[in-house]
């Protein structure tokens, strides 16, 4: 744990009696962990007509920022108004906006064409990582969210999609922007997928989040290009205008690369190189049509305690194995052995069927089961099926917890 939170957009932030209530709780946390910082998620503090009290803000050790950009200049200038009005404050995103959606979900189709619009989400998170990322008086940022979750439904949905992991533990696109911005192994991650039927000739553009010095893209083993990012940019070094290694040429300022390519179907190959040296290489094969059903589990072994489950990721693929980005074939389950389906999902949050279920959509090609053990300890086997795909199952073995193990043994 890294600080506390005494609260988050609480109402009376803008009221004096918030202040009041602050600093009791204030003595509070400190008085029970004198090891770390208190703050608060602040989501009003340069609201029109009631914003947050500065007594509020300065009673916290770190000011806490919810969407610092979603006030007026602050949406270009972000922390640096406050922190030139009050260069004292330590700050920190307690709430900022991920880079929502999959790109391909604002993919629509008007008078036959795909009409890509992945401006506004990728935009906005690139930039404000970029000003976190070089101005030390700002820690850091949370990003809401991590994973889609239920409730804050808006439409036809039964929860949120905000996250960069769907509600079966699938990354989306964005997950792969903070993975390139935030380790160290080798990121390239290309979208959208390559299946566009009856839009052969459009041009489409491609994208890469990537931690890579450059990228070639590949199409058909045509190349479309090298691409070349730098973040920070590098400065100069030993005197006025002198860089401390040659300079580089970069394509883009933004925090992923593009390429217009016109569609056609195949494979598309992205080729990413470090230090003059090639490190990772991600493509993307144009599926055939739907022909079987693939699953993968996240263990080889499951406790027999009743409580214990094992995960099962399915996938909808062609008869070379590859995904079928647009499949949503309704699959069958069943569970024999020593065990029961316990729950069944796609990520989608507008799929509004119960978890509860022996069947369920595929959605992007994508389906999920929560399998429960008994306590017998044995095997249990997972069976799906949908019309005119190939079958599928998976079997494993279901064992006595460690802990049950231990106590048995202490009775002897």
């Amino acid at each position: 744990m890294v600080l506390w939170s005494a609260g988050n957009e609480i109402g009376d932030q803008s009221s004096d009696r918030g202040v009041t209530i602050l600093k009791k709780l204030l003595d509070v946390f400190h008085g029970e962990d004198p090891t770390r910082l208190v703050t608060t998620g602040n989501d009003q503090i340069a609201a029109d007509g009631g914003s947050t009290k500065l007594a509020f803000l300065n009673a916290e050790d770190i000011v806490g920022f919810n969407y610092v950009d979603r006030w007026h200049e602050r949406r270009e200038l972000y922390y640096s108004i406050d922190h030139y009005d009050y260069p004292g404050w330590k700050m920190i995103g307690t709430e900022s906006e991920a880079l929502q959606n999959p790109p391909e979900d604002s993919l629509t189709i008007k008078q036959g064409r795909v009409t890509p619009n992945y401006n506004s989400g990728i935009v906005r998170a690139e930039q404000l990582w970029k000003f976190v990322a070089v101005h030390d008086y700002v820690i850091g940022d949370f990003m809401w969210t991590g994973i889609d979750y239920l409730g804050e439904a808006h439409g036809r949905a039964r929860g949120s999609v905000y996250g960069e992991i769907d509600l079966t533990n699938r990354p989306k696109d964005g997950f792969y922007f903070y993975q390139s911005q935030w380790t160290a192994q080798p990121v390239l991650h290309l979208f959208p997928h390559w299946n566009w039927k009856g839009h052969e000739g459009q041009i489409m553009p491609v994208l890469a989040y990537t931690n890579c010095d450059t990228v070639e893209l590949f199409v058909n083993n045509r190349s479309y290009g090298i691409k070349v990012k730098e973040f920070p940019r590098q400065g100069t070094s030993g005197g006025w205008d002198s860089y401390a290694r040659p300079l580089v040429n970069v394509t883009t300022a933004d925090l992923h690369l593009t390429w217009d390519v016109a569609y056609e179907p195949g494979i598309i190959k992205a080729v990413g190189h470090k230090n003059g040296r090639q490190v990772i290489i991600e493509e993307l094969h144009t599926s055939g049509k739907a022909a079987a059903l693939r699953i993968t589990r996240d263990s080889t072994t499951v406790y027999a305690d009743a409580s214990d489950v094992a995960l099962f990721d399915i996938d909808v693929v062609d008869a070379d194995g590859n995904l079928v980005p647009d499949a949503d074939d309704l699959i069958r389950f069943n569970v024999t052995g020593n065990g029961k389906l316990l729950a069944v999902d796609n990520g989608n949050q507008s799929d509004l069927n119960p978890f509860k279920l022996q069947e369920r959509k595929a959605f992007k090609g994508h389906a999920y089961a929560v399998v429960q053990a008994d306590r017998n300890p044995g095997s249990l086997q997972l069976n799906i099926e949908a019309d005119d795909l190939k079958p599928a199952s998976i079997s494993l073995m279901t064992r006595k917890s460690p802990g049950e193990t231990m106590a048995m043994e202490d009775l002897k």
